[in-house]
Protein backbone atom coordinates (compact mmCIF):
# COMPACT_ATOMS: atom_id res chain seq x y z
CA UNK A 1 0.00 0.00 0.00
CA UNK A 2 1.45 3.59 -0.80
CA UNK A 3 2.74 5.75 1.72
CA UNK A 4 0.81 9.01 2.47
CA UNK A 5 2.82 11.90 1.08
CA UNK A 6 3.85 15.18 3.47
CA UNK A 7 4.89 17.60 1.60
CA UNK A 8 7.68 19.77 3.50
CA UNK A 9 8.69 23.48 1.85
CA UNK A 10 12.08 23.93 2.59
CA UNK A 11 12.77 27.60 1.84
CA UNK A 12 15.74 29.32 1.82
CA UNK A 13 18.04 31.43 -0.39
CA UNK A 14 20.93 29.41 -1.86
CA UNK A 15 24.22 31.08 -2.30
CA UNK A 16 26.99 29.36 -0.14
CA UNK A 17 24.77 26.94 1.33
CA UNK A 18 24.24 24.67 -1.89
CA UNK A 19 25.60 22.07 -0.30
CA UNK A 20 23.95 22.12 3.23
CA UNK A 21 20.79 22.51 1.25
CA UNK A 22 21.03 19.52 -0.16
CA UNK A 23 21.77 17.36 2.78
CA UNK A 24 19.02 18.73 4.50
CA UNK A 25 16.48 18.22 1.92
CA UNK A 26 17.59 14.32 1.45
CA UNK A 27 17.22 13.88 5.33
CA UNK A 28 14.05 15.17 5.99
CA UNK A 29 12.93 12.68 3.02
CA UNK A 30 14.81 9.58 4.28
CA UNK A 31 13.02 9.78 7.48
CA UNK A 32 9.71 7.03 6.31
CA UNK A 33 7.27 5.39 8.86
CA UNK A 34 5.20 2.43 6.99
CA UNK A 35 2.37 4.65 6.72
CA UNK A 36 3.98 8.17 5.56
CA UNK A 37 6.94 9.88 3.90
CA UNK A 38 8.08 13.52 3.08
CA UNK A 39 8.09 15.12 0.08
CA UNK A 40 10.52 18.00 -0.24
CA UNK A 41 9.06 21.01 -2.34
CA UNK A 42 12.51 23.58 -2.72
CA UNK A 43 13.33 25.04 -6.08
CA UNK A 44 17.43 24.68 -5.62
CA UNK A 45 16.54 20.56 -5.79
CA UNK A 46 14.30 20.56 -8.83
CA UNK A 47 10.72 19.94 -6.62
CA UNK A 48 9.62 22.57 -7.34
CA UNK A 49 6.92 22.76 -10.27
CA UNK A 50 6.65 25.00 -12.13
CA UNK A 51 3.88 25.18 -14.97
CA UNK A 52 4.12 26.69 -18.45
CA UNK A 53 3.59 30.48 -18.68
CA UNK A 54 4.10 31.22 -14.35
CA UNK A 55 6.93 33.17 -13.32
CA UNK A 56 9.86 31.93 -10.57
CA UNK A 57 8.25 33.51 -8.36
CA UNK A 58 4.19 32.48 -8.79
CA UNK A 59 6.02 28.68 -8.55
CA UNK A 60 7.56 29.07 -5.87
CA UNK A 61 4.35 30.82 -3.80
CA UNK A 62 2.23 27.52 -4.98
CA UNK A 63 4.38 25.62 -3.21
CA UNK A 64 3.88 27.45 0.02
CA UNK A 65 0.36 27.12 -0.64
CA UNK A 66 0.59 23.20 -1.19
CA UNK A 67 2.97 22.25 1.50
CA UNK A 68 1.76 20.91 4.86
CA UNK A 69 4.55 22.26 6.57
CA UNK A 70 7.01 24.93 5.50
CA UNK A 71 10.53 25.41 6.85
CA UNK A 72 12.33 28.65 6.19
CA UNK A 73 16.04 29.08 6.62
CA UNK A 74 17.01 32.66 7.61
CA UNK A 75 20.76 33.17 5.84
CA UNK A 76 23.18 35.99 5.37
CA UNK A 77 22.15 36.35 2.05
CA UNK A 78 18.99 37.73 1.25
CA UNK A 79 19.02 36.76 -3.18
CA UNK A 80 16.06 38.12 -5.18
CA UNK A 81 13.50 38.20 -2.45
CA UNK A 82 11.49 35.14 -3.30
CA UNK A 83 12.40 33.76 -0.29
CA UNK A 84 11.22 36.63 1.88
CA UNK A 85 7.83 36.51 -0.38
CA UNK A 86 7.93 32.63 0.82
CA UNK A 87 7.99 33.53 4.03
CA UNK A 88 5.50 36.09 3.91
CA UNK A 89 3.02 33.68 2.24
CA UNK A 90 3.53 31.20 4.88
CA UNK A 91 3.24 33.44 7.54
CA UNK A 92 -0.16 35.18 5.97
CA UNK A 93 -1.71 31.72 5.72
CA UNK A 94 -0.45 30.52 9.26
CA UNK A 95 0.84 27.42 7.89
CA UNK A 96 2.04 25.08 10.32
CA UNK A 97 6.20 26.19 10.07
CA UNK A 98 9.53 26.25 11.89
CA UNK A 99 12.28 28.18 11.32
CA UNK A 100 16.47 27.85 11.09
CA UNK A 101 18.05 30.87 11.83
CA UNK A 102 21.89 31.40 10.89
CA UNK A 103 23.56 33.05 13.70
CA UNK A 104 25.04 36.00 12.36
CA UNK A 105 21.46 37.25 11.71
CA UNK A 106 20.54 36.94 15.28
CA UNK A 107 24.06 39.34 15.96
CA UNK A 108 23.69 41.40 12.69
CA UNK A 109 19.41 42.17 14.31
CA UNK A 110 21.47 43.07 17.99
CA UNK A 111 24.23 45.00 16.59
CA UNK A 112 22.05 46.91 13.83
CA UNK A 113 18.98 47.54 16.12
CA UNK A 114 20.37 51.20 17.62
CA UNK A 115 20.65 52.58 13.96
CA UNK A 116 17.92 50.61 11.91
CA UNK A 117 15.11 51.94 14.51
CA UNK A 118 14.06 54.96 16.13
CA UNK A 119 12.39 53.31 18.72
CA UNK A 120 13.68 49.72 19.16
CA UNK A 121 11.46 48.24 21.51
CA UNK A 122 8.69 49.26 19.17
CA UNK A 123 10.39 48.37 16.14
CA UNK A 124 9.58 51.84 14.59
CA UNK A 125 12.25 51.62 11.18
CA UNK A 126 14.34 55.03 11.07
CA UNK A 127 13.77 56.41 8.06
CA UNK A 128 17.54 57.71 7.55
CA UNK A 129 18.94 54.34 8.37
CA UNK A 130 20.19 52.82 5.50
CA UNK A 131 22.60 49.51 4.85
CA UNK A 132 25.20 48.73 2.24
CA UNK A 133 26.12 45.38 0.91
CA UNK A 134 29.03 43.73 2.91
CA UNK A 135 30.49 40.53 1.86
CA UNK A 136 29.40 39.11 5.44
CA UNK A 137 25.80 40.26 5.45
CA UNK A 138 24.07 41.30 2.16
CA UNK A 139 20.33 43.21 3.28
CA UNK A 140 19.16 44.81 6.24
CA UNK A 141 15.63 43.25 4.84
CA UNK A 142 17.06 40.02 6.44
CA UNK A 143 16.59 40.99 9.77
CA UNK A 144 12.70 41.67 8.94
CA UNK A 145 12.68 38.45 7.41
CA UNK A 146 13.61 37.15 10.88
CA UNK A 147 11.54 39.23 12.81
CA UNK A 148 8.20 38.46 10.83
CA UNK A 149 9.15 34.79 11.32
CA UNK A 150 9.65 34.60 15.18
CA UNK A 151 6.09 37.38 14.81
CA UNK A 152 8.46 40.23 17.15
CA UNK A 153 6.39 42.34 18.63
CA UNK A 154 3.53 40.08 19.31
CA UNK A 155 2.27 38.73 22.79
CA UNK A 156 5.07 35.78 23.90
CA UNK A 157 2.19 33.31 23.86
CA UNK A 158 2.21 34.05 19.85
CA UNK A 159 5.97 34.24 18.97
CA UNK A 160 7.91 32.08 17.21
CA UNK A 161 10.99 30.75 17.85
CA UNK A 162 13.96 30.62 14.79
CA UNK A 163 16.57 28.09 16.17
CA UNK A 164 19.80 28.87 15.81
CA UNK A 165 22.74 27.14 13.47
CA UNK A 166 25.96 27.69 11.82
CA UNK A 167 27.89 27.31 15.14
CA UNK A 168 29.58 24.39 13.90
CA UNK A 169 29.36 22.25 10.67
CA UNK A 170 26.04 20.59 10.75
CA UNK A 171 24.11 21.96 13.62
CA UNK A 172 20.86 22.84 12.10
CA UNK A 173 20.45 18.62 11.34
CA UNK A 174 19.41 18.15 15.04
CA UNK A 175 16.94 20.42 14.62
CA UNK A 176 15.82 18.75 11.34
CA UNK A 177 16.18 15.63 13.67
CA UNK A 178 14.02 16.45 16.08
CA UNK A 179 11.37 17.98 13.79
CA UNK A 180 10.84 15.49 11.44
CA UNK A 181 12.14 11.77 12.40
CA UNK A 182 9.10 10.99 14.01
CA UNK A 183 6.90 11.13 10.75
CA UNK A 184 3.73 9.70 12.73
CA UNK A 185 4.23 12.18 15.28
CA UNK A 186 4.50 15.00 13.28
CA UNK A 187 1.23 13.54 11.38
CA UNK A 188 -0.49 13.38 14.36
CA UNK A 189 0.56 17.31 15.17
CA UNK A 190 -0.36 18.58 12.11
CA UNK A 191 -4.24 16.14 11.75
CA UNK A 192 -4.40 18.17 15.60
CA UNK A 193 -3.65 21.69 14.58
CA UNK A 194 -5.88 21.33 11.14
CA UNK A 195 -9.03 19.98 13.52
CA UNK A 196 -8.89 22.92 15.73
CA UNK A 197 -8.14 25.19 13.39
CA UNK A 198 -11.51 23.91 11.73
CA UNK A 199 -13.39 24.41 15.29
CA UNK A 200 -12.02 28.48 15.29
CA UNK A 201 -15.57 30.75 13.26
Amino acid sequence: MPREVIKIMVSSTVYGFEKDLRVLCATIESYKSAQYEYKVLNSHIGTVYVAPGVSNTEACLRAVDECHFFLGIILPRYGSGITHQEFARAIEQDKPRGFLSHFSVRYARELLAQYMYTDIKGRVRNPDFEFKKTPVFEDSRIIDMYNEAIQDGKPMDQRRWAHEFGHFDGDEMQFIKTEFEDINRLKGDLDELARLKALQP
